[in-house]
């Protein structure tokens, strides 16, 4: 029987193991043994819950992989072709909850640090599985402020493309009031739901900045409550949740007073969120606000990147294709203290956090040679 590939194998182990966003132990501890078993210098989980692998190669780059650990919610059982934490391996892909998004790209990276450490690689290799990537960064936020290198090589699914980075997000939170009085003689009160109306009305006609590589900024509204409640009370105020998606020279501050300008009378904050890591001893209070990031096209790292994906890409009869992701990730967290941040990963995106959820295989096989030819280049390059 041929033997599964190292990275098919190691990328099942990690789907078995189930790991919600605040978790995500399982899946850590899977990676720690798994950093060991392949030789790693270094293999620990730090205080926030990351999984770290470290490969001491002598003098040179530092130099390192990531990609996060957790995954959301399976959905339906019913609507899965295979189990959701079964890795199944049918019709040519690896199946299950977390399989793209991207569980596959950790272990490929894993892999793929051990065989460019074999094959010469000089400098310091890390691969990071971080923690609460899908509920606000903690594990990235963490990561930064612990533990320096000087380019980050980001796994998101890219369907094989080389990604330079994605808008960010606000999550704005809008407030219109009203004064509640009973449905019967609403006329004693003011419906906050009009007034809700008209604000979204403004909101859809309201012209949002654009240019560049990374599109159009965009506010999409998500969710619209209202209170007290009671079906027979006129509401005295209405709830409006705001997806702001901006691109780089949309600052959020700039999205913020953009939507305050569509109605005087509506009171709009930026959402916070308290974060805490699975065994308490990491707690972070911040904005619901992921930056967007755009890596500089000519960069030093860029440019190395960019050079060893498309002659990689090309001994493996793929094209190359340059672009940004549609979604957010961990990329501006990882570049606040000035580190560039690049993204190639197996998998397409679209099928990341639905009930379709997989990998195809070979993507993996591509995955682990960009990789391991990454790494490589950084080395010869410093």
């Amino acid at each position: 029987m041929e033997r599964m590939p190292e990275e098919v194998a190691l990328a099942q182990r990690l789907i078995r193991a189930e790991s919600p966003s605040g978790h995500e132990s399982p899946a850590t501890t899977e990676l720690v043994a798994a950093f060991a078993e392949l030789g790693y210098d270094e293999a620990y989980l730090d205080d926030a819950g990351n999984a770290i692998g470290i490969l001491r190669r002598g003098e040179g780059p530092t130099v390192m992989f990531n990609g996060h650990l957790d995954v959301v919610p399976a959905g339906d059982p019913g609507e899965w072709a295979y189990p959701a934490f079964s890795g199944a391996l049918a019709d040519g892909q690896l199946w299950g909850r977390g399989s793209c998004d991207m569980k596959a790209a950790v272990a490929c990276m894993a892999v793929a640090a051990r065989d460019a450490g074999d094959a010469g690689f000089s400098g310091t290799l890390i691969v990071s599985g971080v923690v609460q990537e899908e509920v606000g960064g903690l594990g990235a936020r963490f990561l930064t402020e612990h533990l320096h290198s000087d380019v980050i090589v980001l796994g998101e699914p890219s369907n094989l493309e080389f990604k330079l980075g994605h808008r960010g997000r606000v999550e704005m939170l809008v407030e219109l009031p009203g004064r509640i009085a009973h449905a019967a003689k609403a006329s004693l009160g003011e419906n906050a739901l009009y007034n809700a109306a008209r604000f979204l009305a403004a909101l859809e006609r309201c012209e949002l900045p654009s240019g560049g590589p990374l599109g159009a900024s965009t506010a999409t509204p998500t969710d619209l409550t209202t209170s007290p409640g009671g079906a027979n009370v006129v509401p005295g105020k209405a709830s409006i949740t705001v997806d702001y998606r901006n691109i780089v020279e949309d600052e959020p501050q700039m999205a913020l007073a953009r939507l305050e300008s569509l109605d005087s009378r509506a009171r709009i904050v930026i959402g916070e969120e308290d974060a805490v890591s699975e065994d308490g001893k990491v707690r972070y209070r911040f904005p619901r606000v992921n930056q967007a990031y755009l890596a500089p096209t000519e960069a030093p790292a860029v440019t190395v990147a960019r050079e060893a994906i498309k002659e990689t890409l090309g001994r493996c009869g793929r094209p190359f294709n340059e672009g940004v992701w549609w979604f957010a990730t961990d990329a501006p967290y990882l570049a606040a203290r000035g580190t560039p941040v690049v993204g190639f990963g197996p998998g397409e995106p679209e099928r990341a956090h639905t009930t379709r959820e997989c990998v195809p295989v070979d993507h993996l096989s591509v995955a682990r040679i960009v990789y391991r030819q990454l790494a490589l280049a950084y080395g010869a390059a410093a």
